[in-house]
């Protein structure tokens, strides 16, 4: 392994590169203190949620977005279904200017979806929606006209169940909340079976995404009653291999009505454009890549197939090289 590793660390001149920086999440705030009704924009690290920053408005009044999701290209995408008064505005995909908020509208529909999924599989985004307590269903929206179309039903869940939060990571694999028994599962798009008993009562959450294109960690906007009349609004994380669902810190203190300054209607990650080649997940390449990467090559792991040709051989260390060095 050492032999290997000083061979890749005299190919790979640029090791001292930038440090590691925390993922950034951006998310919509459903009860943001707006004049005219819409939701803000925020970002915020996950490790200190309280320091969100307000990016800006939506700039569509009266109505929710229950949808946000980049797509691989780094397209900034939200869909609205929740109405909050008589007088909204149009129901339907929306494309969001990351940089100020702004969300201008693709395409109108008569279908609500309550969440919004990137798949890095298939290049699709996707969308789902809970009908009478009972019936779920997976829809596929273009993202160039805002047409929502049918996949199949969603099974799985109890007879009554309620789907409030959507993901997808790198290997295509779907993510579902579930409100009524406050719980994670996970599928196929079709099929899906119990990953996590969540220890909260979410009832009011939906925020949910998988980082798919660094380490595929999950994350959950959480949102329910906690001791009456406070609520509680927190980031937590869930390990998509079943390793964990871990309750996270707030989005900061509530006011003097017991109501926290966040409630995400949904969570959005940033992919990142280092490619598979930042083999640590953390958004950045060093060392340690290489290292991930020798130890993977050693073992005989198919994660160091660059390639792609279901074989480990020198071909795979020239396209890590050539992977690290164009990321750097």
């Amino acid at each position: 392994m050492h032999t290997l590793r000083r061979v890749l660390s005299v190919a790979i001149p640029a090791l001292a590169c930038a440090g590691a920086h925390a993922v950034d999440i951006y998310a919509v705030n459903t009860i943001a203190p707006t004049v005219d009704g819409s939701d803000e924009l925020i970002i915020f690290d996950p490790a200190s949620p309280d320091g969100y920053t307000v990016v800006g408005s939506t700039g569509v009044p009266n109505i929710g977005f229950g949808g946000l999701e980049f797509d691989a290209e780094g397209n900034l995408w939200a869909f609205a279904t929740l109405f909050k008064n008589t007088g909204g505005a149009a129901s339907g995909l929306y494309s969001v200017n990351p940089a100020t908020g702004a969300a201008s509208p693709v395409g109108g529909t008569l279908q609500t979806l309550q969440d919004l999924a990137y798949n890095p599989v298939d290049g699709q985004m996707y969308g789902m929606n809970t009908r009478f307590a009972s019936e779920s269903t997976l829809f596929r929206v273009d993202l160039g006209t805002g047409v929502v179309t049918p996949v199949g039903l969603m099974t799985g869940f109890p007879e009554r169940h309620y789907l409030g939060g959507l993901a997808v990571d790198s290997a295509g694999t779907f993510y579902v909340v579930e409100l009524e028994t406050d719980t994670v599962y996970s599928g196929d798009g079709s099929v899906f079976t119990q990953l996590y008993t969540i220890p909260q009562d979410i009832g009011y959450s939906q925020g949910m995404t998988v980082d798919w294109s660094r380490a595929d960690q999950g994350y959950h906007g959480s949102v329910g009653q906690g001791v009456f009349p406070n609520f509680f609004s927190t980031v937590n994380t869930f390990g998509t291999d079943g390793s964990g669902y871990s309750v996270g810190l707030p989005f900061g203190p509530n006011n003097a009505e017991g109501i926290p300054p966040v409630q995400p209607g949904d969570l959005a990650v940033v992919p990142s454009t280092l490619g598979a080649c930042d083999m640590d997940g953390n958004d950045t390449l060093n060392v340690d890549d290489i290292d991930v990467f020798v130890a993977a090559f050693l073992a005989s792991d198919l994660a160091a197939d660059f390639d792609g040709n279901g074989s480990l051989n020198v071909d795979d260390i020239d396209a890590f090289v050539a992977c690290f060095l164009a990321g750097t």
